[in-house]
């Protein structure tokens, strides 16, 4: 009965630490941890019912706690953990159960005393052992890693010794395993068994697809070789590694299934992605292309923040660091702080499901919005910036970096289009006014002069302007401050201003100016301009007034100035 009772506690405890450590730590992925609880409590319900010499139904919870742990083995080594290459570590693991099915049936079966161990508990605690070792070199110095590689050699040190050894000594494997693995989900360093990483693609190579397909093979052939002898007497243990082979191979085949749905999942998305950028005819449309990509590359809620950003001064609000330096790259990472946990939930279970961020999981992938060929088209630049899990940020990176090149190419030719079209639209205004007196200034937003008709020519006395030149060039500097002033705020307007021609001489005109940067054809600012140099004063023209005072500042000093001048 004290017997009994000790499991009970050892189990409980263990699987006591095991929820605590979640409620503590909020792993990324908290199955694998529920299930190895799940099996250390089958193992000590197994064991209380050995301590009452029910040895039919102990067997029965020991090969239940074997079922649990593989599965717990398998959501460790799952895509999005610290064991990136886990379809080798299948193929290994399925060869090494198939070779120790041989091994035990044909030399140490009949090998007296050594048959009284259980062929069944030896294969599983080998396998244990070897996933536990695999996952100290993916995390080296983990302590949890290495607190359940101690649990399972305690395993497997009982499982041998027991049998030939019968007595508390040889029992003492077992309470190792039930302390350490429960000591294993309090310490921190569980949380990286389970952190999201990118699995690694395997190349296809026949050796492996071999030797999986031989693993398979192997029990059947064993059984085969023993019923031919007359005589099934490692039936149980045959049984147990043609599941555990199979199981494996199911899971192999279900993981290149999985990667090969991504990777087709992923082409479907740069297929209409491509096709909406082609579509595309303004800006609008491409972000929206861009974002139903992203949306379709990776899952929703693996990424917290989509920024498109088309000019680099949209970037500069993002505080982003520039592309490292020498050749400028196609993508580069940036490392963003962990998010503050969130408060703590009413449920417990609901918060673990909820909360799966953890430190190191969260970085921002920035890719450039440029194509070297094109950059004089569109020299603003700009980028793609994701924010969110990297292990599904790495799955879509090559995807993400193709996506943002069209996204650059599509940009690209609208900005080119539309430079065609002004060139268009000021070679037509060019030829229709070519023969009038009117005075026209098409101008940039950087208020650079785009287009001058040739009255304006005519009128400053110079055949040609700067390609850099801009209006402020033109004018006194006593107008460049009104100048300067009008086109910053933006909108339309009037305003009187003196031009300079190359003989120091002055022109006095009258600007309107029209604000038409939102239009798709121009891009600018439209000014039409008329001399009055020789009208008279220009306060002659507008409303009478009767104080002189209410008139604007600038009418006043313009009047001065005019009639010193002139």
């Amino acid at each position: 009965m004290s017997r009994a009772i000790e499991w009970i506690l050892l189990g409980a405890g263990s699987c006591t630490a095991i929820i605590v450590g979640l409620r503590w730590h909020r792993p990324a992925r908290i199955m694998p941890w529920l299930l190895l609880a799940g099996a250390i409590g089958v193992l000590a319900i197994g064991d209380v019912f050995y301590a009452f010499d029910e040895m039919a139904v102990a067997t029965g919870f020991y090969l239940a706690m074997f079922v649990l742990v593989a599965g717990a083995l398998l959501q460790f080594t799952q895509g999005g953990s610290v064991v990136v290459d886990r379809a080798r570590l299948i193929d290994l693991l399925a060869f090494a159960c198939a070779a120790l099915l041989v091994v035990w049936v044909f030399v140490i079966g009949d090998n007296g005393a050594m048959g009284e161990i259980p062929a069944s508990d030896v294969i599983g605690s080998l396998l244990l052992i070897a996933v536990a070792v695999r996952l100290n070199l993916a995390a080296p110095r983990n302590a949890s890693a290495m607190l359940l590689l101690a649990g399972s050699v305690g395993l497997l040190c009982s499982d041998v010794l027991y049998p030939l050894f019968p007595g508390e000594a040889a029992e003492s494997g077992y309470r190792v395993l039930y302390v350490t693995w429960g000591l294993a989900a309090l310490h921190p360093s569980m949380v990286r068994l389970t952190q999201p990483m990118t699995p690694r693609t395997p190349h296809w190579q026949g050796r492996w697809a071999a030797l999986l397909g031989a693993s398979v093979a192997t029990p059947p052939v064993v059984l085969l070789v023993e019923s031919l002898q007359g005589d099934v007497r490692d039936g149980l243990p045959i049984a147990i590694a043609g599941a555990i082979t199979l199981t494996l191979t199911i899971t192999r085949l279900a993981d290149s299934v999985t990667l090969n749905s991504q990777a087709l999942a992923r082409e479907r998305g740069l297929r209409g992605a491509s096709a909406d950028l082609v579509s595309a005819a303004d800006l609008p449309a491409v972000d929206e292309a861009v974002r139903s990509a992203v949306a379709a590359l990776i899952p929703g809620d693996a990424v917290r923040r989509v920024v498109f950003a088309p000019d680099d001064r949209q970037l500069a609000a993002e505080e982003l660091p520039d592309a490292p330096a020498g050749r400028r790259p196609r993508s580069w990472w940036v490392d963003v702080p962990a998010p503050t946990p969130p408060a703590a939930s009413p449920s417990f279970l609901k918060r673990l499901t909820s909360d799966r961020e953890s430190d190191g999981e969260e970085t921002t992938l920035v890719c450039p919005l440029w194509l070297e060929p094109l950059a004089v088209a569109r020299p603003s630049g700009g980028a793609l910036v994701l924010t969110g899990r990297r292990d599904a940020l790495t799955a879509a990176h090559d995807a993400l970096e193709v996506l943002a090149g069209q996204a650059a190419l599509a940009l690209d030719r609208i900005s080119l289009v539309e430079a065609v079209g002004r060139r268009d639209s000021d070679l037509y205004l060019r030829a229709v006014i070519s023969n009038t007196a009117d005075l026209m200034l098409v101008l940039d937003e950087d208020q650079r002069i785009r287009y001058a008709s040739p009255a304006l020519h005519d009128l400053l006395g110079d055949d040609k302007l700067s390609p850099l030149a801009t209006l402020e060039d033109l004018v006194h500097p006593d107008d460049r401050g009104q100048i300067r002033r009008a086109f910053t705020t933006g909108g339309d307007g009037t305003m009187f201003c003196a031009l300079r021609r190359p003989d120091h001489s002055q022109a006095l005109v009258e600007a309107t100016y029209r604000d038409l940067r939102a239009d798709r054809l121009v891009q600018g600012f439209v000014v039409t301009m008329r001399n009055v140099t020789d009208a008279g004063d220009p306060v002659d023209r507008l409303p009478h007034r009767d104080q002189l005072d209410e008139l604007p500042a600038w009418i006043n000093r313009r009047s001065a100035q005019h009639k010193f001048r002139y």
